[in-house]
């Protein structure tokens, strides 16, 4: 018999497990689904089972079929009543004891439901939007904080606070006790460009989505211009209806988080809003080559370009200011599905670094790395967004770019250096 006692008096097991089970209470949840459906008025029954048993003082064991989600679900419901707890604290306190993080978020919810009124239908305590925003740390994140209208409150847990690896139980119950009304989800694995940050990334993002599905409320993701990455040796500018064809790491993976979030979408389960856009720049965020150009041009070393069979790198490059603009917008007017923002050219990155060393006050000291294969030079249509929002860059690209890199300070270019996009 393997019980995973979360009290003296309260366990759990696997329905395989309880052969030799005697003189406890045995609470059998294996009739119930471990997904979305579970109807509250057959939960609590169970629960107020559980709840009496532990009052008289009677081993009390859940089982289902592996002892991992429903009977979790359940005991945590049992473990709030009697010790008169949350249910959040509850789940905390059954994860602590069993070592089992993944518990359904929907069976969770039946539970929550079969305990009280939930929260969309508690009065709320305050007027104002409350948005969750995950990877708030970020620079996009930490962009949204520092712009954030009067009208919303962001909520913005970090990672210690919030594991989005481990499930989204604690997301759900956290953000259900916030209150929150929209999520956006800009968490990502702090480097980016490797097998197991793929993986993770698509992790982060389904916990979201669980959540947002979970509690009926919409999702803002971000996306980026390397879902056409694979277009490789073309020069193209693409619309939302461009058929994506991704390469490299980066952009495998932003090619699996949109598919699955539109996926959610087209299903129902979520109402999902992607912003797919260029490389930001401007108020301390800069792509990480752009950071190199600037450390190099304050150094005295050579800025160093690459060159493809098919020339200089060509990049869509969105200011932070737009970038801003677009997301608000976007944001606020309750639209869902797909929309893209960039600016309206593309650059070299040979143009990029000269504008950058003249900046530094060092003239066109550049050199060439040929590099073998081709790559796409991709730059985003923006007209969708423009017909349904109204926006558009409120300035031509290349102003907004030479007055960034030709003005910036040696001691904000040692801070930019520092910095991550």
């Amino acid at each position: 018999m393997t019980v995973r006692w979360i009290t003296p008096l309260l366990g759990t097991v696997a329905a395989t497990k309880m052969d030799d089970i005697s003189g406890a209470t045995i609470i059998d949840v294996r009739d119930f689904v471990d997904r979305a459906g579970n109807p509250p008025e057959a939960i609590r029954p169970k629960i107020m089972a559980g709840v009496q048993a532990l009052r008289e003082g009677r081993k009390t064991i859940i089982c289902c079929d592996h002892g991992i989600s429903r009977s979790n679900a359940f005991a945590a419901g049992i473990l709030a009543v009697s010790d008169e707890i949350s249910l959040g604290e509850a789940v905390r306190r059954v994860v602590e004891a069993t070592g089992e993080s993944e518990m359904r978020p929907d069976v969770v919810a039946a539970v929550q439901l079969a305990l009280a009124t939930p929260a969309s239908e508690r009065p709320r305590s305050e007027k104002k939007e409350r948005w969750l925003l995950t990877g708030a740390n970020g620079s996009l994140g930490g962009l949204i904080r520092r712009t954030a209208p009067t009208d919303v409150e962001l909520v913005a847990p970090d990672r210690n606070e919030l594991d989005l690896l481990s499930g989204s139980v604690f997301l759900s119950l956290f953000a259900e006790a916030n209150e929150i009304t929209r999520i956006l989800h800009f968490a990502s694995p702090r480097i980016g460009n490797t097998n197991r940050a793929m993986g993770q990334a698509v992790t982060m993002l389904r916990t979201a989505l669980e959540t947002a599905g979970n509690l009926n409320v919409p999702i803002l993701v971000p996306s980026r211009w390397e879902v056409f990455a694979g277009y490789t040796g073309e020069t193209l500018s693409v619309t939302e209806e461009k058929q994506t064809r991704p390469h490299g790491i980066l952009g495998e993976t932003k090619f699996l988080c949109e598919s699955l979030a539109l996926e959610w979408a087209a299903q129902g389960r979520a109402a999902v809003t992607i912003l797919r856009s260029g490389l930001v720049f401007g108020d301390g965020i800069a792509p990480h080559f752009i950071r190199t150009f600037i450390r190099k041009s304050h150094s005295g070393e050579p800025v160093l370009t690459h060159v493809y069979e098919n020339g200089s790198p060509e990049l869509d490059l969105i200011a932070s200011v737009d970038w801003v603009s677009a997301f608000w917008g976007l944001a606020k007017s309750d639209l869902t599905g797909l929309f893209q923002a960039g600016g309206d050219a593309l650059f070299s990155t040979r143009q990029i670094a000269e504008i950058t060393l003249l900046g530094a006050g060092r003239g066109c000291q550049t050199e060439e790395l040929p590099v073998q294969g081709k790559i796409a030079n991709i730059r985003l249509d923006f007209a969708k967004l423009r017909q349904t929002t109204g926006w558009s860059p409120s300035q031509p690209t290349a102003e907004a770019l030479t007055r960034f890199l030709q003005t910036l300070p040696q001691d904000r270019a040692q801070s930019l250096q520092k910095g991550r996009q």
